[in-house]
Formats: structure tokens, C-alpha cells, sequence
């Protein structure tokens, strides 16, 4: 199966290459089927008067009638187009020669004429005759009209024809006539650097060649790189900016009226054109324009769960020239650009990164307060509903807030945080473009008990714990501080009483002495309370 449907491609491709190929002739001339003498030349007025004759000599006199091209070339790229016109003709006593004659959009009508010798009419006569004339000079991709008539011109007689000279997209042609030579182009990318490597071949042999950088559609300017003749590389580097679709390499021969060919290397980056989206937030104006001609509506759009898009209301807008702008925005990350052509639908979201939106609403932690903050000046729409789907929800109050740029403001909206069902839905009323928020708070059971459960945990770990610590550790220090104090004071008692004793002992003694000798001058009952006087003094001490 797959060798016959390879066949069928070659024989495919081998009629086609036969049906391109013109013909070529070494010289232009009048060709008959019957050998007889003739002359022919250029006429370029047919302004002579018809003949009525009553012979009745009508058109049938001609039949079998076409018209194709043929090439005369002097050189492999030096060839020209002829116009190859074929009739029978039925020759009689009336008829001496044939006219043919051309005319194109812009130009004057020429003619060639045939004449026949008067031996030759009476050889022929009746007989028919086959003429073939291609010395008629054509360009490439021309629309021509040709008309036959016999010499001399007899009223009514004649033949019309259109014909199309086939263009330079034959391949026969743009190898060989100069006109349509535009060269081949060949390219690789370079993505890092941003550079197309080009290169030409099959270029006009004795031109330069030049190349540029060229957005189709539009007025091409700059004179880009050169391929001199002599070059055997014939290889130039250009430098692009950006891939989009509509980005071409232009080459041309260097010379007057070349034919030019363009190749489009991101001719389907079609992404690459939505890319242009910029934002002025002063302004609030959101616009996109386009770095190549596009067919496309353009719609703002709020972009859903499921990647689904709505269309905002009175948002579409068809390109004019090349850009759409939007003014009085809200800039949020689900506010995207929609853009639709033939080959499809793309969704861009320029906000998606960035510090958006320029407000929101929030509750204070413990507190449960609502609070809504912007970093703009602003008037919002803020209703407390019931939520009765995964997007629906049913408005129950609304209030609208007025909030100052980079302030807070709590709004006066009666709100039940333990109800899990009601949330906060906000919008922008002061501008022409913006998605609705909904704002869900978590439960009051989970968001309160969680705070109270951190609050606790925080005073345990940081004031409880410390202060038992240092408690603790107070006591220890007084303790072992006391047991020193009191071990102190009673090695200390008990030294002071040990040489009380002992001294108290000692004047004991050297009395007793004293009274037994009988020497002293002092009564015994004096010693007795001086001995007394002397052991208190001793304890004082």
C-alpha cells in the first residue's frame, strides 16, 4: 500500500513538472503545415475598414483555434516570454493573409500579418491550412486578448480570445526570466541571540542581492545587508526584535523593477501577537496593540473557575488601526483580554503577576471586624449575601464605601461571623471595567478558638513557664543562703563559749591560790565578786 501511494506522488509530481515546463524556440516566426511562400510583419494599428462581401465569408473560415506560451532564451537566465498562436485556416478566392493581433491592460494594440503569395492562394485554394505565430511578445502573469481576422478584414469575420500567461510562481519561469529571478532564501534562527543566519541561492548571476528585515502589509524601509555578486557564500546575519507572525526576510535583485519574494520565519507564532497589553495605572487605561495586521475582536473578560472566561458587557471592539484601548479599568488578576480571529480564541490576563488588585477586603484577626484597604482612591460596592452555589450568592445589604488612597475603613455592614454561609461581594463603582470579588471569612468557631488556642499557648510558653522558673530558682538562692547564715553563727557561738570557759576556768584557779596562801591583802569575799566581775566580762567580750 505504501509503495502506491509513493508512485502515485512521483507520477503526481512528475506531471506537474511537465506541466510547468514551457517550450522553448531558438527564433520567433510563422510556422504552416503546408510549405508556400509568405511574408509577415508587425502592424500596430488595425484601424483598417471592414469589407462587406456577398460571398458569404463567414467565421467558420477559422477553427481548431488556441493560444500558449513559448520561451526564447539567449542564456540560462536569459529567456523571454512569446505568445504562440495556433489556427486552421480555410483559405479561399477573398482571403489573402491573417491578422493577429494582441492587446493588454495599459497598451496599444499590436498585430503581425500574415500574407500569402498570389502562386500560393491559387495552389490552396479551399484548402486548410494550419498557422502558427509566436513572435508576440508577453510578460509573465499577463491578462491578453486576442483577436484573428482575415487579410484583408472582411466584416464579421473573426475570432476572439483571452488568455493568461502564466506567472512567476511557475518554476520553469522564475529559473529563467529575469523578470521573475527573485533568488531562493534560506534561514535558521538563533533564539538566544535574536538572529536570522540567511542565505541565497538561485540569484541573478550578474546582480547583487539584497536583503532586509520587513513586517508583510506594511511600508518596508531600511536598506538591511548586501549579497555581492562575487560572494561565494552569499550568507548575510540580520537581527530581529521579536518573532511575530508577520516578520519577513524581503531579497531582491539589485536592479530597476526587480521582483521581490518574501519568507516569514514565525509565521504561526500567532501567540506572539496578544503579548502587547500595557497598563497605566494614573490613567487607568488598559491597551493592546498589534505588531502585525490581524483580523480580531477584542473583549475584556472575568475569568472564572475552569479557566472559563465572561465576556464583560459593551467590551468588544474590532482593530482599528492596530490598537485597542480601554479607559477607566480596575486592574485585577482575573481581568483578562479575549481575543478572537478566525483560527481561534486566545485569553490573556495581564494582571495575573504583579501587586493586584489595588484594594481588597479583609477581617481584623480576634477582632472580627471587616476592613477594606485600597492603594488608590476608590468607591466600592460591598454587599453581604448568601451563598447558594459555588458562584452564586444571594445580596442580602449593600453599602457603599468611600475609601482615601493608602487608608483603611471599617464598613457599617452588619456581619455574623459564625454564619458560614454569608459572604462579602465587592466591586468598583467608579470605573467603567471590573470583576465582582467574593469574599468568604472563615468560620467564627475555627478562626476564634484558634486565635484563643495561639493566645494561650503564647502565654504559657513565654510568661507562665519563665516566671515559675525564676520563682524556683529565687527559693533555691534563699535556702542555701540561710543554711550558710545559720552554719556560721553557730561555729561562731561555739567558739566564744569554748575560751569563755577556759579564761572563766583560769581566774578560777589564780584565786583559789591566792585566798590559801594568806598573802594577799584582799578578803576572800572581795576575790569572790571581782572573780564575778571578770567571767561577765569575759562573756561580754
Amino acid at each position: 500500500m505504501m509503495r502506491s501511494v509513493v508512485l502515485l506522488l512521483l507520477v503526481f509530481s512528475s506531471y506537474r513538472a511537465r506541466g510547468e515546463q514551457i517550450e522553448r524556440i531558438e527564433e520567433c516566426g510563422v510556422r504552416c503545415s503546408q510549405v508556400f511562400p509568405w511574408k509577415s510583419f508587425y502592424y500596430f494599428l488595425s484601424l483598417q475598414q471592414c469589407k462587406n462581401l456577398s460571398g458569404g465569408v463567414t467565421s467558420d473560415v477559422f477553427s481548431n483555434t488556441s493560444i500558449s506560451t513559448v520561451m526564447k532564451c539567449s542564456g540560462k537566465q536569459r529567456c523571454s516570454l512569446h505568445l504562440r498562436v495556433s489556427t486552421d485556416l480555410q483559405i479561399n478566392r477573398h482571403i489573402r493573409g491573417i491578422y493577429v493581433c494582441m492587446v493588454t491592460t495599459g497598451m496599444m494594440e499590436r498585430c503581425r500579418i500574415v500574407n500569402f503569395s498570389r502562386a500560393s492562394r491559387g495552389r490552396l485554394l479551399n484548402e486548410q491550412v494550419n498557422v502558427k505565430d509566436d513572435c508576440l511578445e508577453v510578460r509573465s502573469g499577463e491578462d491578453v486578448h486576442v483577436t484573428l481576422k482575415t487579410w484583408p478584414h472582411i466584416c464579421n469575420v473573426a475570432v476572439y480570445r483571452s488568455y493568461k500567461v502564466p506567472g512567476c510562481r511557475n518554476s520553469d519561469i522564475q529559473r529563467s526570466v529575469p523578470g521573475c529571478i527573485t533568488g531562493r532564501i534560506q534561514y535558521d534562527v538563533d533564539v538566544e541571540k535574536k538572529e536570522l543566519s540567511v542565505s541565497v541561492s538561485d540569484m541573478l548571476e550578474d546582480k547583487d542581492y539584497q536583503l532586509r528585515l520587513c513586517h508583510k502589509g506594511y511600508i518596508c524601509t531600511g536598506t538591511g545587508a548586501q549579497v555581492e555578486k562575487e560572494n561565494p557564500k552569499k550568507k548575510v546575519t540580520l537581527k530581529y526584535s521579536k518573532p511575530v507572525p508577520c516578520l519577513c526576510i524581503e531579497g531582491w535583485s539589485v536592479m530597476m523593477d526587480a521582483p521581490r519574494v518574501q519568507v516569514c520565519p514565525f509565521k504561526d507564532r500567532v501567540e506572539e501577537l496578544w503579548s502587547g497589553i500595557t497598563f497605566d495605572p494614573v490613567e487607568e487605561t488598559l491597551s493592546w496593540e498589534a505588531a502585525c495586521q490581524v483580523d480580531a475582536t477584542v473583549n475584556l473578560c472575568e475569568l472564572q473557575e475552569g479557566g472559563v472566561c465572561q465576556e464583560l458587557a459593551s467590551s468588544s471592539q474590532t482593530i482599528v488601526k492596530r490598537k485597542v484601548t480601554y479607559s477607566s479599568v480596575d486592574p485585577h488578576h482575573r481581568l483578562c483580554m479575549k481575543f478572537i480571529t478566525k483560527a481561534g480564541a486566545w485569553v490573556k490576563c495581564p494582571f495575573s503577576e504583579g501587586n493586584f488588585p489595588a484594594w481588597e477586603v479583609t477581617t481584623q484577626e480576634g477582632l472580627r471586624q471587616l476592613l477594606v484597604t485600597s492603594r488608590v482612591k476608590t468607591s466600592l460596592s460591598l454587599s453581604k449575601c448568601a451563598k447558594t452555589g459555588a458562584h452564586e450568592c444571594e445580596d442580602m445589604e449593600t453599602t457603599v464605601v468611600e475609601v482615601e488612597k493608602f487608608q483603611t475603613v471599617k464598613p457599617d455592614l452588619t456581619m455574623d461571623f459564625c454564619e458560614a454561609s454569608v459572604c462579602i461581594k465587592a466591586k468598583r463603582t467608579d470605573v467603567k471595567y471590573g470583576v465582582t470579588t467574593l469574599y468568604c471569612p472563615p468560620p467564627c468557631s475555627l478562626s476564634v478558638s484558634k486565635s484563643e488556642g495561639d493566645d494561650s499557648e503564647w502565654q504559657l510558653m513565654h510568661v507562665v513557664v519563665p516566671v515559675v522558673a525564676l520563682t524556683t530558682a529565687l527559693i533555691v538562692v534563699a535556702v542555701v543562703t540561710g543554711i550558710a547564715m545559720i552554719g556560721k553563727l553557730l561555729y561562731s557561738f561555739s567558739s566564744v563559749t569554748e575560751a569563755s570557759n577556759s579564761k572563766t576556768q583560769l581566774s578560777k584557779s589564780v584565786l583559789f591560790d591566792i585566798c590559801g596562801s594568806g598573802s594577799s591583802q584582799l578578803k576572800c569575799g572581795e576575790s569572790s565578786s571581782l572573780l564575778n566581775d571578770s567571767t561577765k566580762l569575759l562573756v561580754e567580750a
